[in-house]
């Protein structure tokens, strides 16, 4: 018996069909090492964590600019891993301007022979020279550090170092931004840039209480900073932010904070005075600072660096060790305690801020390892088996001895029959396949726990079960399994859904008594399930049951700089140019007799008029709550237009980019049977679905006090679905901004039936 055993066995186990029952879920003990490995975790943080020193004017000597190499090993004594070091060398870096004076800074001075390539890379950060402002109001001194600036950036271009970092000391920097931007965007030089920002707004050069404006936070003055540089890629130029021994009002508002989470953060620059004596009488951080840290260490990759306010390290020669030991004890656990409690049957950390098109199941036919991967939600499967379960109990309740159920869409048949293996976690071993049906409640197993429950006299219910799928390698599955599995009590049509009703008068079957689908996307409505089920409507009874029974779809406005520069950035390879488009227009054959697919709005327009998928990751949610956007209820016996308009409004509560919406649903299988993907609602452990993302072309300065609003159609005509969106923001003061209408005529996104 077990040599004829084949993989559809483990997809659809036969004693599951024969008992009513599976291999139930063994308990696997904990790992034994788990406590040793999390110490071993903890006391890798000096490799882990990077935290750097600021050379500092307290020592500056002029013979340090030809002997780094003793200053890097001193520091690594301390257990630091890099410097932050003047790229001209600490006689240029640490020049202080005369006023009135000619001013020519000295030359740069830091010879390039005296480490390995490899070695400056890995150790050294360059530095701008502080004194450095293209922004002064001096014309001729905003000239000479234009210059300057210019050649220090050739200079570590010139030496192949991976960062470098600069201080900005205004409120408003346009030709320091407008230099980078140029830098950035023409040179084909590539380094991280680390953009530090001032501790405060009132610490700004030019800053003052009665003209700067009242909500003029450092947030404002990076996202200023990054939009003059045209919003370049966050891999290359990225925030540091300055923490001092008084923290801002806005890096102790959460909301205000989190908005650096979706945000391009190099790390941050940490001031000594920041800096308490413990009772040991080591150098120790406030709670109020750790906090701080701790709430925006998302990665071991950032960066810290420890920036000397007074001399007094010179004095004692333990401090430097102190300041870093202080930090990465404040960081050092953060990341292992989100990674233990992340973890998931699913590998979705690989598509955290993916783009993903959403599917199009109607015009295309999914291929095997998409239905393996939906098949995989024990959760989504076991509520629809409750839900099916139900109307068995309503229905059976008049003694009836047979129902009629169509199951719309069947794919390879998992609402028919239990599911895919699960991965479990097994000790020493890691993730395994083994036997642990996912047994999973489904349409033939909902009818016989129904029997056994309440027809245990032997009058038992029977369900007549058709499914019905338009795609033909799917069907040859479906068959197999009818055969193998299902005892050939199942009818099974090849065909679109929406010829169900003249298939069958014609071949007499049966009319439904409970239609069950699962033809949904990530905002319930954009895979066109309204389209599909209407087109049963005809077939059905007046009492006829849907399972799904309504979808409802939500947004919220959101905050992403690093996705909205992923959706600029995509480009299509030469060899992918003939692939369709996801909008209106097909590819055509050009005159060199090669496919084509055009795109006359432009690329960037088209990849910014599209909805996507994606695992949303570095973003933050600008509402408390989502809102809702469209309704649909099924079956949909009035024959309602499937077209809606919705206006969604949303109070803004703290300055903010907004680069799009999110979206979402929740799916009313059966009176008090729901799934939800809604952020407030999630139900727990379902990845079926992530969430829908409706992109604004560029984004949207908001301000606190601001209201934005998104306004959506969903339009149809005989070729297809589409949507067009574009967003509004009112001030306070009554002023109204509104953006172009996105996707006009589904040009960018259309979804063809």
């Amino acid at each position: 018996m077990s040599s004829h055993r084949t993989y559809a066995d483990d997809l659809f186990p036969q004693e599951v069909m024969d008992s009513g029952t599976a291999t139930p879920p063994q308990d696997y003990p904990s790992s034994t090492s788990s406590q040793s490995s999390h110490q071993h975790y903890l006391e890798s943080a000096n490799s882990r964590i990077h935290v750097g020193w600021v050379t500092s004017p307290y020592e500056a000597k002029e013979e340090l600019d030809t002997a780094i190499s003793g200053h890097c090993s001193r520091l690594g004594e301390a257990k630091y891993t890099f410097v932050a070091f003047p790229v001209g060398g600490v006689v240029r870096g640490f020049w202080k301007p005369v006023e009135g004076a000619k001013n020519e800074p000295p030359a740069i001075q830091l010879p390039d022979v005296q480490l390995a390539n490899n070695l400056w890379e890995t150790y050294v950060t360059g530095r701008t020279s502080p004194w450095i402002d293209c922004d002064s109001e001096d014309p001729k001194f905003a000239e000479i550090s234009e210059e300057s600036l210019i050649t220090e950036l050739n200079y570590i271009a010139y030496m192949g170092l991976n960062s470098m970092t600069i201080q900005l000391n205004r409120i408003s920097s346009p030709r320091t931004a407008a230099l980078f931007n140029k830098w950035v965007w023409t040179r084909n030089t590539r380094f991280t840039m680390w953009i530090q920002l001032p501790s405060s707004v009132e610490q700004c050069l030019d800053f003052d209480p009665q003209s700067t404006p009242k909500n003029m936070d450092i947030w404002t003055i990076w996202a200023n900073f990054r939009q003059g540089c045209y919003n370049f890629s966050g891999v290359y130029l990225q925030a540091m932010l300055r923490i001092a021994g008084d923290l801002p009002d806005e890096f102790v508002d959460t909301k205000r904070v989190d908005r650096w989470k979706a945000e391009p953060l190099g790390g941050f620059v940490v001031e000594t005075d920041v800096y308490a004596t413990d009772r040991n009488g080591m150098a120790s951080l406030s709670s109020a600072h750790i906090s701080f840290l701790r709430q925006l260490w998302s990665s071991d990759d950032l960066r810290i660096l420890v920036d000397p306010k007074t001399d007094t390290f010179l004095y004692n020669v333990t401090l430097k060790a102190e300041y870093a030991l202080a930090l990465r004890q404040a960081v050092r656990d953060v990341n292992y305690k989100s990674s233990e409690s992340s973890t998931t049957s699913l590998a979705v950390s690989e598509y955290k801020d993916v783009l993903q098109a959403p599917l199009q199941p109607l015009s295309e036919n999914l291929d095997s390892s998409v239905y393996n991967v939906f098949e995989q939600d024990k959760i989504k499967y076991d509520a629809y088996g409750d839900a099916v379960m139900g109307v068995l109990k309503e229905l059976g309740a008049d003694g009836r001895k047979e129902i009629v159920i169509y199951l719309l869409g069947g794919g390879r048949g998992p609402i028919s029959s239990p599911n895919n293996p699960t991965k479990v976690n097994v000790p020493r071993n890691g993730p395994v396949t083994i036997g642990v049906y996912i047994h999973g409640t489904t349409i033939l197993r909902a009818e016989k726990d129904y029997n056994t429950k309440f027809r245990q006299k032997g009058d038992h219910l029977k369900v007549k079960l058709y499914i019905v799928e338009k795609n033909a390698n799917a069907i040859i599955t479906l068959r197999y399994m009818n055969h193998r599995t299902w005892r050939r009590r199942v009818t099974i049509i090849e065909s679109d859904m929406r010829r169900l009703p003249e298939i069958a008068r014609k071949m007499n079957y049966h009319q439904p008594d409970l239609i069950v689908s699962e033809l949904l996307g990530s905002i319930g409505d954009n895979e066109l399930s309204p389209e599909c089920l209407d087109g049963v409507t005809d077939f059905l009874k007046p009492e006829t049951i849907s399972i799904p029974q309504k979808y409802i779809s939500y947004v919220a406005p959101i905050m992403s700089n690093h996705i909205h520069q992923t959706i600029r950035a995509q480009s299509i390879p030469y060899l992918a140019r003939g692939l369709p488009s996801h909008g209106r227009l097909q590819p055509e054959l050009n005159g060199e007799g090669a496919w084509v697919q055009l795109y006359p709005q432009g690329d960037i327009i088209n990849n910014m008029d599209q909805i996507y998928v994606v695992f949303l990751s570095k973003y933050i949610s600008l509402s408390r709550q989502t809102k809702e956007m469209f309704t649909f209820q099924h079956p949909n016996f009035q024959h309602s237009t499937n077209e809606r308009s919705a206006f969604i409004e949303f109070p803004i509560d703290r300055n903010t980019d907004i680069m799009g919406f999110a979206g979402y649903f929740d799916l009313h299988l059966y009176k008090n049977v729901i799934l939800s993907t809604v952020p407030e609602t999630h139900t727990p452990g379902m990845m079926s679905w992530f969430p829908a993302l409706i992109p604004l072309r560029e984004q949207l300065r908001a301000d606190d006090g601001d209201t934005v609003a998104l306004k959506i159609n969903r339009k149809v005509d005989q070729g297809g679905v589409w949507y067009e969106w574009s967003a509004q923001l009112k001030k306070p003061n009554g002023e109204i901004i509104t953006t172009p209408i996105q996707n006009p005529n589904g040009e960018s996104y259309y979804m063809r039936m």
